[in-house]
């Protein structure tokens, strides 16, 4: 009986897998990064011989193309194993500034629900203040 990695293994030999490898390969060329440029990278591509990578700030951007030169030419004679078969000529970053858009100040309307109570207990509470903070609770719950 096969192993299931053996299985995805073999799978993934299948041309029609082929963007399964390149996905691999990029993972595999991101790594070689620094890690703080790794964590700024959103996702990569392949497209017509090109890597691009999608980086998420400009600082990321000019960091990779101090570095990108250092490793496109070793990359390019010494491909990783995951990379065989795949071929590229330029790799390329650019930044994304609309991934990620948050509402910073976005205002929601709390939710509304109906009061449960019907304001029936007793106040058993000796206190003078205690006894008429409870009251004013009670008719607050009952005039809602």
């Amino acid at each position: 009986m096969k192993k299931a990695f053996e299985i995805i293994g073999s799978l993934q030999s299948q041309p029609q897998f082929g963007k399964l490898n390149s996905h691999k390969c990029i993972k595999r060329i991101i790594t070689l990064f620094p890690l703080h440029l790794q964590e700024m990278v959103l996702f990569g591509y392949i497209n017509k011989n090109k890597i691009t990578f999608v980086l998420s700030h400009p600082s990321a951007k000019q960091e990779f193309n101090i570095i990108i030169e250092s490793i496109k030419t070793p990359l390019k004679l010494y491909p990783p194993d995951v990379c065989e078969g795949i071929e590229f000529d330029e790799i390329k970053a650019y930044v994304d500034f609309n991934f990620h858009k948050k509402e910073l100040f976005a205002y929601k309307e709390p939710p509304l629900y109906e009061e449960r109570s019907h304001a029936e207990f007793n106040n058993n509470i000796k206190s003078e203040k205690n006894h008429n903070t409870l009251e004013k609770i009670r008719d607050i719950i009952d005039n809602d």
